[in-house]
């Protein structure tokens, strides 16, 4: 289905609405994991156990992998919000942003059937059904806006003015 001159602005405020969403869902826990990493942990515990699976049943005491896992956080956050600034020029950043959100699903479900951590698995489930998100929506936006002109100089496109749009 091509789309029409009236869709194709709404696919693109759509999109940014959900990007805006996705990023601030990488940089605020990205900034938790600095201040309280603690509290990351804790709700990996709750929610083992709410799923049936008990006590967490890793030992995180290594500051090389919250290092690193902070850091994947970030640049996920980095990389949403290249693509919610300009999904035109940066839309070569979303191979590489499904890429790390992806493998980031993959692993998290080999970890939860491997070592039988519910949690692990709900994360796969979440990664995975993110990744899709980001996908959809971004080649959407950028199908969208295939024909249209560019933006002009200093055009500054808020999520006030795509939730009002919408």
């Amino acid at each position: 289905m091509t789309p029409t001159s009236t869709q194709a602005p709404r696919a693109h405020r759509i999109f940014r609405i959900v990007y805006a969403i996705i990023t601030l869902n990488f940089v605020i826990p990205a900034i938790s994991y600095m201040v309280a990493p603690d509290m990351a942990i804790a709700t990996l515990e709750r929610t083992n156990r709410a799923l049936g699976g008990g006590a967490y049943p890793f030992a995180e005491t290594g500051q090389l992998w919250h290092m690193l896992g902070t850091g994947n956080v970030m640049t996920l956050a980095f990389m949403c919000a290249l693509l919610y600034a300009d999904v035109r020029r940066f839309y070569p950043v979303l191979p590489a942003l499904a890429f790390l959100k992806a493998f980031s699903a993959a692993y998290a479900t080999w970890i939860g059937f491997t070592y039988a951590c519910p949690a692990f698995l709900a994360i796969g489930v979440l990664d995975g059904t993110t990744t899709v998100a980001m996908v959809y929506f971004a080649v959407r936006a950028h199908r969208s806006l295939e024909d249209a002109p560019p933006p002009a100089a200093g055009l500054r496109f808020t999520l006030r003015q795509a939730a009002l749009d919408v």
